[in-house]
């Protein structure tokens, strides 16, 4: 008993750091905070038909051209990301010539360029879908996509640039 009369500082902190983490328990197995949800991406085809207005034969076609675009790009993709290892296991080469990575960077290049036509013709075939009254909303639902294309998939936009002067 003499002990715990001697040492009322040490049991003092001792009951401090056992409710703390008594509190601390409690708020990550009960009191868990709500994390921010998305809201669910909508259907690609279902929102390009109610944001354009398409009718059920124009969905059905945006549908199969769709899905054949997504087939043909595999490959594209493929190749592209071939072509950039190729390129940069390079790096572990000594003594590797300009004119070396002139012909990877080249590779690289018409592999990209294999995609960007692909998608120009595709974003050319889905807009000739539409009637002269839905092309308008057609060309904003291509710019959000292509928007999102140039920010590599992301949602959000763009960070700022700051001018420096």
């Amino acid at each position: 008993m003499s002990y715990l009369r001697n040492h009322k500082l040490l049991l003092l902190v001792i009951s401090v750091l056992l409710i703390a983490n008594i509190g601390l328990l409690y708020f990550f197995v009960f009191n868990k905070p709500q994390k921010t949800q998305r809201p669910p991406i909508a259907n690609p085809i279902e929102k390009v038909r109610k944001d354009v207005g398409l009718n059920d034969q124009q969905t059905a076609l945006y549908d199969s051209l769709r899905s054949n675009q997504f087939k043909n790009m595999k490959p594209l993709f493929q190749d592209l990301t071939k072509s950039k290892e190729d390129f940069f296991s390079l790096i572990y080469q000594p003594n590797i010539s300009d004119s070396i990575l002139t012909v990877y960077v080249s590779k690289i290049g018409e592999s990209q360029m294999a995609l960007d036509l692909s998608t120009f013709r595709y974003f050319q075939s889905i807009k000739a879908l539409c009637t002269e009254e839905q092309k308008p909303k057609m060309d904003t639902v291509i710019k959000q996509i292509v928007k999102r294309i140039i920010n590599n998939g992301s949602r959000r936009p763009p960070p700022e640039k700051k001018d420096k002067r």
